[in-house]
């Protein structure tokens, strides 16, 4: 289980709608003053990501909460989003050069490796659409603690 902190925004009839900070492991090491990772998380700032989930186990408003998702899910929508386009791409181009003749291999293998990974990217969009209606439960993100905000409750 893939596990990360969040923050919960509000509630509403048995979910939570948590903020989740994207975090990068930049601070703590001692080569980000040279390294280009850390400069594109500088120029390019990631905005918090707002999911829902259902609300199992209680939390309130301004709770922070770990939610967890599935590494087997995580792993399906990684093959279908890169590896079945790269994969169409490359059979596609490689099946023009052997299929036309010589003078146009290069210009209609490169128009058959754009067509192959759009069509590559549609069929994984079909698929997993199909597979989050079989297994909905599978790809949603879980609760699995909450740890309550100690400052929140008001001192007279």
């Amino acid at each position: 289980m893939i596990e990360q902190t969040a923050k919960v925004l509000r509630t509403e009839s048995g979910k939570i709608f948590v903020e989740v900070n994207p975090q990068s492991s930049c601070g703590s090491c001692s080569a980000k003053s040279g390294c280009g990772k850390s400069l594109l998380d500088n120029v390019f700032k990631t905005k918090p990501l707002s999911i829902s989930v259902d609300n199992t186990l209680g939390a309130k408003v301004d709770d922070e909460v770990v939610v967890g998702l599935n590494e087997s899910a995580l792993l399906q929508v990684s093959f279908y989003l890169y590896l079945v386009p790269l994969l169409s791409m490359l059979f596609a181009a490689i099946m023009m050069v052997y299929l036309v003749p010589e003078q146009y291999a290069e210009i209609s293998s490169i128009i058959a490796a754009v067509v192959g990974l759009f069509v590559g990217s549609r069929f994984s969009r079909e698929a997993l659409h199909k597979k989050e209606k079989k297994q909905s439960r599978v790809f949603q993100p879980v609760l699995l603690k909450v740890i309550p905000n100690l400052f929140s409750t008001k001192m007279c």
